[in-house]
């Protein structure tokens, strides 16, 4: 299991997670950014203890796509509630304590580990990429530098560098790291991009 949360928070959580005879802990950073790319991400489940918003939906969705199941903690508002709800995310009020929190994550964990699907294949563990994501890996791949796939998706020079980003991130979600152009030039070719 892994943990978005912030220095108070997660000092509490770490310790009612480490009570818990069934859970484990493997990762645990205040930013989601952070926890994307640590070598516990995603787990069978991710709590995300962020501040209510797009991002923490933007956050949600990501780890639905990586194959976890989502705990929020955090204060949302009925349309963000009602979104996260859809994803199939637990969400917990931040009044609720630690504890009960560790006890509503052994839930979502036990029911992961029981509706596991068989084995995949490597080219079967696809990430869900954006359409801005494929294309920039395409372009990337083809060997442009981030700067000319800017120029051909006609974003900025930082939005290429963020999809690209993402597109390693999500591929490491899936156990399929990418983190050097040949991985990448491979997991498009495996995947069909190229």
């Amino acid at each position: 299991m892994s943990v978005v949360a912030d220095a108070s928070r997660s000092a509490a959580l770490r310790e009612a997670i480490g009570a818990h005879p069934s859970l484990h802990l493997a990762a645990v950073a205040p930013r989601f950014a952070s926890l994307v790319v640590a070598a516990g991400f995603p787990g069978d489940v991710v709590v995300l203890a962020e501040e209510p918003g797009h991002p923490l939906l933007a956050h949600a969705r990501t780890v639905v796509a990586a194959g976890a199941a989502v705990v929020v903690h955090a204060d949302a508002e009925a349309e963000l509630l009602e979104s996260l709800e859809s994803l199939g995310a637990v969400v917990l009020s931040s009044a609720e304590s630690a504890a009960a929190v560790a006890a509503h994550i052994a839930a979502a964990s036990h029911v992961r580990r029981s509706r596991r699907r068989p084995a995949r294949g490597p080219a079967d563990r696809r990430p869900r990429l954006s359409s801005g994501e494929r294309r920039a890996l395409a372009h990337y791949v083809q060997g442009l530098t981030t700067v000319q796939v800017a120029s051909e998706m006609g974003v900025g020079y930082e939005t290429a560098k963020t999809f690209l980003r993402r597109v390693r991130a999500k591929y490491a979600a899936v156990e399929r790291p990418a983190g050097k152009r040949a991985e990448l030039i491979v997991r498009a070719e495996e995947d069909g991009i190229l």
